[in-house]
């Protein structure tokens, strides 16, 4: 049962039988009148498998010479109400690819990256000779500070540096 909408195109009686609860007429026949463009929700019945005729609320018999079939779109429109877009606006996003444009990605990949830095910097730093003891709480000291910077500098910049207006050639 796939109930579809459609649109009367004229005005049309359609016959149904309802019961009267007399017994000397126990049926009777009566008329449901649809004007044009009122919308209905019917069932298409098929005859030879070939669309035959509407029935409308499981009563009415509509033909389909006086009905159209309403397809529905979403309307696409600028907030001006134009109906057409008429100058698209690209975001271009700085230092970050559209798959990081999270928040939560971008502080996570900083954190990560920020503690290799750190933790490099500090095996560098005992290399050179500028720490005068090696000590591993210097190399987690160092992963931990160089993922807190590193996440509050891209805290801190701006993910959005401008805009960019492209001007629809048609």
């Amino acid at each position: 049962m796939a109930l579809r909408s459609y649109i009367f195109t004229s005005d049309w009686k359609a016959p149904y039988v309802t019961a009267t609860g007399h017994p000397k007429n126990p049926q009777s026949l009566r008329f449901k009148q649809f004007k044009k463009g009122t919308i209905v929700k019917a069932e298409l019945k098929h005859a030879n498998n070939q669309p035959a005729f509407l029935l409308v609320a499981g009563v009415c018999v509509v033909p389909l010479t006086v009905v159209k079939e309403l397809i529905t779109r979403d309307i696409i429109s600028n907030i001006d109400g134009q109906g057409s877009i008429k100058d698209k606006v690209i975001e271009k996003v700085g230092g970050a690819s559209k798959a990081n444009s999270n928040p939560k990605v971008r502080y996570i990949d900083s954190s990560i990256i920020g503690a290799v830095l750190g933790f490099g910097g500090i095996i560098l730093a005992e290399k050179q000779g500028w720490l005068s003891e090696v000590n591993s709480k210097y190399r987690l000291y160092g992963a931990i500070g160089g993922a807190a910077l590193l996440t509050y500098i891209v805290y801190r910049s701006k993910t959005y540096k401008g805009k960019l207006t492209i001007k629809n050639q048609e």
